[in-house]
């Protein structure tokens, strides 16, 4: 009998109805962003992608209000996000949203952010890199729960050893991608046990189980730099 590992006993414990839940919200936003977008609406557009008019567009910003200081510090700000959600819309490959998000020079906007809006206008493509993702990235590539828990006490002490350290996170995020299938395809095996039908848009799947896994953990958010 094969031995589970760690992620299989974890995703065992998960209430995959509120998974599942989380899921569709996620959906209804993305389909909400991309109109927008195709409609050309601006400033709805960057207030949604943002997380200022919905934070379940975007978690990472809205964990730190990070929304209203991009718009308040960057010039013409509104319009600069809607050009990065454009940019992201037509992507084939998602290993240049680090490069992308790095050229926009938009203060307060880095990957966990930056990535997350990729990921929310083009889920197809685009994955979303942010402490639950990379924590969960973590606990797939090391097997172990205490290691992902050891690398991530050292993130929250800003410690530059953690694999987590946000400076790399543009470095990790093209590594996040083949463990986020690992964690969907996991993920619908344990749903159809529990009599829930998996998300088909896989990296938004992925997202919505990382961000209940990590919350089974770490409850508390406020201590999370980089969202």
């Amino acid at each position: 009998m094969k031995k589970s590992t760690q992620l299989e006993k974890l995703l065992e414990k998960l209430d995959w109805r509120s998974v599942r839940r989380h899921y569709d919200r996620r959906i209804l936003t993305h389909n909400e962003l991309v109109t927008l977008l195709t409609k050309g609406s601006v400033v709805p557009f960057a207030e949604l992608a943002l997380g200022i008019t919905d934070g379940n567009a975007n978690y990472s910003a809205d964990l730190h209000r990070l929304g209203p200081r991009i718009i308040g510090t960057n010039l013409k700000a509104e319009e600069r996000v809607f050009a990065l959600g454009n940019e992201f819309y037509a992507l084939k490959d998602a290993r240049n949203v680090p490069a992308i998000i790095e050229r926009a020079k938009l203060s307060s906007l880095r990957i966990g952010v930056g990535s997350e809006i990729s990921c929310m206008v083009n889920p197809h493509v685009c994955w979303v890199a942010n402490v639950r993702t990379i924590w969960t990235h973590l606990v797939v590539k090391h097997n172990s729960l205490a290691k992902a828990n050891e690398e991530l006490a050292l993130y929250r002490d800003h410690d530059a050893a953690s694999e987590m350290y946000w400076p790399n996170w543009s470095a990790i995020h093209a590594n996040v991608k083949a463990d986020l299938v690992k964690v969907a395809n996991f993920g619908a095996e344990q749903a159809k046990l529990a009599g829930i039908r998996c998300g088909d848009v896989v990296y938004l799947w992925a997202d919505a189980i990382a961000t209940h896994v990590y919350g089974m953990h770490h409850l508390s958010r406020a201590t999370d730099a980089e969202g």
